[in-house]
């Protein structure tokens, strides 16, 4: 109802400003006349307002010529101003222009022209006069929205609108009635014919209410129009047209809009001078709008017709316009209608198996379809037999039958050697390619060979909702397996349980496990089965079960500390889902573990689940080491760090770390020169320091000589006097207190001949 009081309200406020263009021109109401001095409006009458800024309402007038007489129409901008004309009556004065240019000559036409009593209609109109009644019902029902009945509430602004929009659309049927009918929009008082007339002359008219309204309270402006009586000339409704089929003997006609608020629709076959008014109504385009405006996609007039049988018709239009006249017709639309009635359905009563070898049952299979049809069409053709199964055909029907059967026939015999169970049905033609369908039936080819054994059987497991998705592939070569079956066990000595209800149709199934339990794994199998209850053989698949159970945490049951290193045993839970242990060091005050080793749990469960490792760390009297082991589940869940136990480890002081010393008297420059090279040239962890001893000529015993950085390559000086010798040998110490064993030592000597300071 919404969208048709927006219809009406379009078709209102636009058909007689914009849609129905008059021949000569339209006039409206809101006119303020130069100087405050209208020329004809005093004359007319003396009760016209002077304040003619406040104008609020008017009215719409059209004038047509026809050469021998003037017709106007009118019409109020809405429905309070129309009743208010119709209480008061209307007047119409006309002002003549001599073509010689003497003054205009003022006539009064028609004073207090007023719509007829709903008694002078009723006298007047026969009962089935459906417009007749129309248009009594706008001008004299009393069932208006009251107040009470709006949606919202009584006196609000959203009240007083939806009574406007009620009123407006009683206002639009009334326009439209008056479109429609001559002689009704006479007697509603909206149409005067002008037969005084001369051809050729210009003429002004004036359409007015017979007396305005002191109080100011509804002012209504007059309308003028001045119009040159020339005989009219009806313009071409060159309008594109165009059709749709939409089922049979249906055909759905579209043609653009033009403005026109209504239409007439003729049709004839093809061949035929006579033509059909086939829409009992005029017929008027239910446009949706939007806030007033159509919208771009709403263009397009339709209407619907149904014809008497198939074949070629002509359709052609006509448009009502605001005067009671029809345009001319539209150009003619040619429309075939094709025969798209299908023949009456057959049925299938029976169907035949017929296996030919008893020793081999799939070796030979005869198959006879038995059906009938109550109803032969005068253009029925014949029956196909169609077989399907997806597998076998796709996603299409197969024709068994070459040739299409006829009429006639009742049954039909096939070879369906190689065949799979499947579905089949018989399809009925007629001469235009209709076609009809039976109730599929399902034939049941006997085989007693099993499908093959499934492939790709995979496992996925969720331990966020302990779902686990099993997926498997059919052998491509396999068409009528029917459904499949999927079975359960806890471990492998265990029988297996069947998991799916029903005949499981895809190859996917999702099993939700319970999430806390101490089992590793659960097994899967599955199978096929076809339509022949085969089975193929079982396809057996290891999962591993999700949980989220948090592991055991690992303690220590030995630890010691010797010249070798660090020895320590780990009890480790032998738990089915742990999955590996990750033994971890670090120097006490340290945050970051460092890991030393992973162990699978399959390797601790084979040392009867005990953790044995010996640990080399470095040299270090000033800290103790920690140990810890955090075990983690299959699925990545820790078990935490176990308990930390701390260790002091100094291990061997002295570090066999090979030291090669050259030494060389250098006589150019009188200097001892001393080269070294170091753990033969590869990288020394730790942080130390080279230490340099020496025993010279009065020293019965090495002593300290210095210290250099590690990067440093070489040692000079220049202690000796001609003649005297020195030897030395290195070391390396560490920071932390060890040291390496001495290097090999050097004897270096200053010749004699030697000279210096």
């Amino acid at each position: 109802m919404k969208r048709i009081n927006k219809a009406l309200a379009t078709i209102f406020s636009l058909s007689l400003l914009l849609l129905f263009v008059p021949s000569r021109g339209m006039g409206y109401g809101m006119h303020v006349w130069p100087d405050d001095n209208p020329p004809a409006a005093q004359e007319v009458s003396d009760s016209q307002p002077k304040q003619y800024g406040l104008i609020q309402a008017g009215i719409y007038l059209l004038a047509r010529s026809y050469g021998d007489s003037v017709v106007l129409r009118w019409g109020a901008e809405d429905y309070v101003t129309q009743r208010t004309l119709d209480e008061d009556g209307v007047m119409v004065v006309r002002y003549d222009y001599d073509p010689e240019g003497d003054d205009p000559f003022c006539d009064t036409l028609v004073i207090g022209l007023k719509p007829w009593t709903q008694q002078q209609f009723e006298e007047t109109y026969a009962q089935d006069d459906s417009i007749a009644r129309m248009a009594m019902g706008v001008m004299f029902s009393k069932s208006g929205l009251r107040p009470d009945q709006t949606k919202a509430t009584p006196g609000s602004f959203g009240s007083l609108l939806e009574i406007h929009q009620d009123q407006q659309t009683n206002q639009a049927f009334r326009m439209l009635v008056a479109e429609w009918r001559r002689d009704l929009a006479e007697h509603m008082a909206m149409r005067w014919v002008d037969k005084n007339v001369r051809p050729g002359h210009e003429y002004e008219y004036i359409v007015r209410p017979v007396k305005y309204d002191s109080t100011l309270q509804l002012i209504i402006a007059p309308a003028i129009l001045r119009v040159v009586n020339k005989r009219y000339l009806r313009p071409d409704f060159d309008i594109k047209m165009g059709d749709s089929i939409i089922s049979h003997c249906q055909v759905r006609l579209w043609w653009e809009d033009r403005g026109i608020s209504s239409y007439e629709i003729d049709r004839r076959r093809e061949g035929e001078t006579e033509w059909t008014r086939v829409n009992n109504l005029p017929y008027w385009n239910m446009q949706p709008v939007t806030d007033g405006v159509e919208l771009p996609d709403s263009l397009d007039c339709f209407y619907g017709d149904v014809v008497p049988e198939p074949g070629n018709y002509e359709y052609r239009i006509f448009g009502h316009d605001p005067f009671g006249d029809l345009t001319k017709s539209s150009p003619i639309l040619k429309v075939r209608v094709p025969d798209m009635e299908a023949p009456r359905a057959p049925e299938l009563v029976l169907v035949e198996i017929d296996r030919q070898d008893s020793t081999d049952l799939s070796k030979q299979v005869m198959a006879t379809f038995h059906f009938e049809k109550d109803t032969l069409e005068e253009d029925f053709t014949g029956f196909n037999v169609l077989y399907y199964n997806e597998r076998h055909t796709g996603h299409e029907w197969k024709k068994l039958n070459k040739e299409l059967l006829p009429p006639s026939d009742s049954l039909f015999t096939c070879d369906m050697t190689g065949f799979s169970t499947g579905m089949v049905l018989v399809a009925a033609f007629d001469t235009a390619q209709n076609v009809s369908y039976s109730l599929p039936r399902m034939v049941q080819i006997k085989d007693v060979k099993a499908p093959a054994p499934m492939r790709n059987f995979k496992a996925e497991a969720s331990i966020e909702d302990g779902t686990i998705t099993l997926t498997w592939e059919p052998d491509t070569l396999d068409d009528d397996i029917e459904y499949y079956e999927v079975l359960f066990a806890n471990d492998t000595t265990h029988s297996f349980i069947q998991l799916n209800e029903g005949k499981l149709k895809e190859p996917r199934y999702v099993d939700t496990v319970a999430m806390d339990v101490n089992q590793k794994y659960i097994y899967y199998r599955v199978r096929a089965v076809d339509f022949s209850t085969n089975q193929s053989k079982d396809v057996q698949l290891q999962v591993l079960r999700p949980t989220r159970l948090k592991p055991q945490v690992a303690h220590l049951l030995d630890s010691r500390a010797d010249s070798l290193g660090i020895h320590m045993q780990w009890a480790c839970s032998n738990e089915q889902i742990m999955d590996r242990h990750v033994l971890m060091r670090r120097l006490r005050g340290e945050e970051k573990w460092d890991t030393l080793a992973v162990f699978s749990a399959d390797s601790i469960r084979a040392a009867e689940n005990v953790l044995h490792y010996t640990d080399s760390p470095g040299y270090n009297r000033k800290q103790d080491y920690q140990y810890c082991v955090e075990s983690f589940s299959c699925f990545n869940i820790s078990s935490g760090l176990s308990l930390i136990f701390s260790i002091s480890y100094e291990g061997p002081r002295i570090q066999q770390i090979p030291i090669e010393l050259k030494g060389a008297y250098l006589t150019e420059s009188n200097e001892t020169q001393l080269t070294w090279n170091i753990n033969n040239g590869k990288p020394v962890e730790g942080d130390w320091y080279i230490c340099i001893y020496r025993k010279g000529p009065r020293d019965e015993n090495y002593v300290f000589h210095i210290s250099v950085p590690a990067d440093t390559k070489e040692r000079r000086s220049s202690i000796l006097t001609p003649g005297q010798a020195e030897q030395y040998y290195v070391k390396l110490r560490f920071e932390d207190g060890r040291e390496s064993r001495m290097s090999n030592e050097v004897r270096v000597e200053r010749p004699a001949a030697a000279t210096g300071n």
